[in-house]
């Protein structure tokens, strides 16, 4: 673990450093804040989704394995890992409800890939010191804030110049950390282009890529439990049609999100078909 720590630069120590300040703030100073957090840790952890985590932790673990018995894997390799999960991963997997059409995958693999991740690495991999990372940080971020919500306010001529003057902060500051960046890489070369930053900057876009078969598996599960919790409310089907229809939309549908989709709008409207249909297999294949 101590040699884990080890791994963290600057800019990751200033953002744990204020996420524990910022928690303990907001515990002591509130009970009821407390109690907001345990709700939440309640609702990622609920008992739906916890199975989803193991599948998560096997499928990523297997990834690694294999990694591993590659000879590509090494051990400074599990802090760009941890990032990922906590960032790329976690966002991928409680977005799949807006993940409605192969082009929404395409746009995952095209932006994981894009040549903007060269910029973003290049920015992250040189930080200043401690104390300025310190300062850096929150600055940072309450602009971004304003900008955020001054954005929200768009029909007030004023808010709109609050926003434009803040993103162009935010633009400047970033150009300016890119011409650092820059200056140090052609200072520095020798330490930026090794074998272990090349599989640290390959490593996000590797495993954003793999993880789409297990979220495209998530997905499916959630727009078929979608289509089937809707048809399990029909009282007026017998569990013997109910497991008919099932059986056809799933032999149908198949692995198609849009074919799921229109599974699932015969279920929601055509509910006399559903139950006059003498050949329910017929109509579905047809429809779907």
């Amino acid at each position: 673990m101590i040699e884990f720590f080890k791994l963290l630069s600057n800019r990751e120590i200033s953002i744990i450093v204020w996420l524990l300040l910022i928690f303990i703030i907001l515990t002591a100073n509130s009970k009821g804040s407390f109690g907001k957090f345990l709700l939440v840790l309640k609702a990622l952890f609920a008992k739906k989704i916890i199975p989803f985590y193991i599948g998560i932790g096997i499928y990523l673990a297997f990834i690694v394995t294999i990694l591993n018995k590659l000879g590509v894997w090494e051990f400074s390799l599990y802090k760009d890992f941890v990032y990922w999960i906590l960032s790329t991963g976690m966002v991928l997997f409680f977005s799949v409800s807006d993940l409605n059409t192969y082009k929404d995958f395409t746009k995952i693999v095209l932006t994981a890939t894009s040549l903007t991740i060269i910029l973003e690495f290049i920015i992250g991999f040189y930080n200043f010191s401690l104390i300025w990372e310190i300062i850096l940080i929150p600055t940072l971020t309450f602009i971004s804030i304003l900008a955020y919500f001054a954005e929200m306010k768009k029909e007030d001529r004023n808010s709109k110049l609050v926003a434009n003057f803040l993103k162009n902060v935010l633009a400047v500051l970033g150009f300016g950390f890119l011409i650092y960046g820059i200056y140090q890489l052609v200072s520095n070369y020798n330490e930026f282009f090794t074998l272990s930053n090349l599989k640290s900057f390959l490593l996000p876009p590797i495993f954003t890529i793999l993880f789409l078969p297990f979220i495209y598996y998530v997905v499916l599960y959630v727009k078929y439990e979608r289509v089937f919790g809707n048809l399990r409310r029909y009282k007026f089907l017998s569990d013997k049609r109910k497991r008919k229809i099932r059986l056809a939309i799933l032999r149908y549908a198949n692995i198609g999100l849009y074919r799921i989709e229109r599974a699932n709008k015969i279920v929601l409207f055509n509910k006399k078909e559903l139950q006059d249909e003498t050949d329910i297999k017929s109509f579905l294949r047809k429809h779907i």
